[in-house]
């Protein structure tokens, strides 16, 4: 029974993390059964490898469905920590698993690992110290093994520094492999579930869920900034919008000093930047018909923006247009909520201010009965929707009260990483919102066009400043390319770095390996070599510890009776040629323990 606690004890601690990670309720609980299962129940299934690989199959499945199902996109890597989770799990009810315990130990690691990806909640340091915990007394043998404590500070070090570099490689490498996997297999069996992003097309007869995404798609370095504009459109026929073909506006002016990088993980033909903003970098650039930022080249991965000092941006016939059939009503209503305001900031306000306390946001819109205007069931039936839909209720509303606005579609910048002082953010991040041409407050002798968001408050903008494992992975990660970015730009630094670190390297082994030499005296010359202290700690994870007065014979017979027949010849000819006639070399005595040597 004691075996397999411990033997379940890593797992129950990856449950925890799990837990920790974000998952739904029942993921937790489900390997916590699975766990205690394993132990409860007094058999271990012999199966052949093809009835083995099926168990496995029908555990992994178990995840497949749980992404193909959800409503809400998994944060990234947790799909992969399902699926080696349920494999780690499945593999305990095997009496000899497949590729030995040591392939589950990996698989529980790498599943806490990408646990940690995403994982919202600061437990998950406390539930990793635990798994290392746990997974040191698995590997020392068990509660017998612990008995020794002479060997316990060297075993602790050597698993706790394996345990950070695994973890700090699997975290710097999920995010390609988030892209080059994760994501193909949440495409595979997550359907064509419409996702949370940036689309320079609006259409308001979609129907259906809306899947949220946690991928970065920008970073933002510098002067902070709010609402990015991507595609703008001021063409609207009650369905779709579109961006109307008429002369480019005058750039805005010359541009301030508060300049913002930006680094896009996909090459891009928008270049993201608030409202009058002029692209300050080497990026050649180019401004659409209403203002919207385009790279010349093809696409691009960075560009810097600042705001400039101002804008000439005239509306125009299509600012005010909205479409006939939809008029009357839309007229009708606007004049209802905007009844006593004096102006027509006031006008906005109340527009603003409506669609903000009467609707509700959601991802879910019912199927539109065919013929039925979309706009008109959001504002006057079922009064909720996304961004999309409140965004043009509010210029279609402004229109019809003679107040030129338009619909802007791009990113808000919400999230900050807490560790690197970056904002991310996220494809989930996308939003719709309207800009209005009103006079200026500070000079109302002159107009321009505001931003104004009449999307309540969404669970996917909520403002936060993450100090997270997912904070820290994306910190890690950004900073090693920056730093690999560096080096490889500036060679003439790099090589003497590099060669100098190799030179103390070399310096510090030899001086290691001559202190290791001047301490081996006479009194060491009974001392077992390290080939059979390393052959006693294989014993002794596979259950068979060597007591301090038990003789290398007693220990071959246990392991012949234990089904061991290669390790027990092995271990008789390490006997023989460790105290038998003549003298025996390390390396003879290294190949006399290989099981396979006869």
């Amino acid at each position: 029974m004691t075996r397999r606690l411990l033997a379940v004890l890593p797992l129950g601690c990856a449950t925890l993390l799990l837990a920790a990670g974000g998952a739904p309720f029942y993921w937790p609980l489900g390997l916590a059964a699975l766990a205690l299962g394993s132990v409860i129940v007094p058999w271990r299934a012999s199966l052949t490898t093809f009835g083995a690989l099926l168990w496995m199959i029908a555990g992994a499945a178990v995840p497949v469905l749980w992404v193909r199902n959800t409503t809400t996109e998994p944060a990234p890597g947790l799909s992969s920590a399902l699926f080696l989770s349920s494999i780690a799990a499945v593999r305990l009810f095997f009496e000899r698993p497949l590729f030995g315990r040591s392939f589950d130990r990996a698989l529980v690691l790498l599943a806490c690992v990408a646990e940690g990806i995403g994982a919202p909640s600061a437990a998950y340091p406390y539930g990793a110290l635990m798994l290392g915990a746990s997974v040191l007394v698995d590997l020392g043998g068990g509660l017998d093994a612990l008995r020794s404590w002479g060997r316990i500070p060297r075993t602790a070090a050597g698993v706790l520094a394996l345990s950070v570099l695994l973890a700090t490689c699997v975290s710097l490498s999920l995010p390609i492999l988030d892209r080059a996997t994760n994501r193909r297999f949440q495409a595979l069996f997550a359907g064509r579930m419409a996702r949370t992003s940036f689309t320079p097309h609006v259409r308001l007869d979609k129907s259906g869920f809306i899947r949220t995404s946690e991928d970065i798609v920008l970073r933002l370095h510098g002067a902070p900034a709010d609402y990015l504009r991507g595609a703008v459109f001021d063409s609207f026929d009650g369905t779709y919008w579109a961006t109307s073909t008429r002369r480019a506006p005058e750039l805005p002016g010359p541009a301030t000093s508060a300049r913002t990088e930006v680094d896009s993980v996909d090459a891009t033909h928008w270049l993201f930047a608030p409202r009058g903003s002029r692209i300050v970098s080497d990026t050649e650039w180019e401004a659409d018909a209403l203002g919207a930022l385009h790279p010349v080249a093809r696409g691009v991965k960075q560009w810097a923006f600042a705001p400039s000092t101002g804008e000439v941006d005239a509306p125009t016939e299509f600012d005010r247009t909205v479409p006939p059939s939809l008029a009357p009503k839309l007229k009708a209503l606007a004049l209802e909520w905007t009844a006593g305001a004096g102006d027509d900031r006031a006008r906005v306000g109340a527009l603003v201010r409506h669609l903000r306390e009467d609707f509700t946001y959601t991802l879910d819109r019912p199927v539109m009965p065919r013929g039925q205007s979309a706009l008109l069931d959001f504002l006057l039936v079922h009064r909720e929707g996304h961004c999309e839909f409140f965004a043009s209720a509010f210029v279609a509303l402004a229109r019809v009260l003679g107040i030129p606005a338009r619909l802007v579609a791009g990113y808000r910048v919400v999230e900050h990483n807490g560790f690197g002082g970056y904002a991310v953010v996220r494809a989930k991040h996308a939003h719709t919102w309207g800009e209005g041409y009103l006079p200026v407050a500070s000079d109302p002798t002159r107009s321009a066009f505001e931003v104004f968001d009449p999307t309540p408050a969404a669970p996917t903008l909520a403002e936060s400043s993450d100090r997270t494992v997912s904070a820290f992975f994306d910190y890690a990660w950004t900073s090693v390319v920056a730093f690999y970015d560096t080096a490889l730009a500036t060679p003439e630094r790099t090589i003497p770095v590099l060669g100098g670190a190799a030179l103390v390297a070399l310096v510090v082994r030899a001086l290691r390996n001559r202190r290791r030499r001047g301490r081996q005296t006479e009194d060491d010359v009974d001392a077992p070599p390290d080939s059979f202290v390393q052959f006693e700690a294989r014993l002794a994870q596979e259950g068979f510890v060597r007591d301090r007065a038990e003789t290398l014979e007693s220990l071959a017979v246990r392991l012949k009776v234990g089904g061991r027949e290669p390790l027990s010849r092995a271990l008789r000819r390490y006997a023989r040629a460790r105290y038998g006639v003549g003298e025996a070399s390390e390396r003879d005595l290294a190949q006399a323990l290989e099981p396979g040597g006869d």
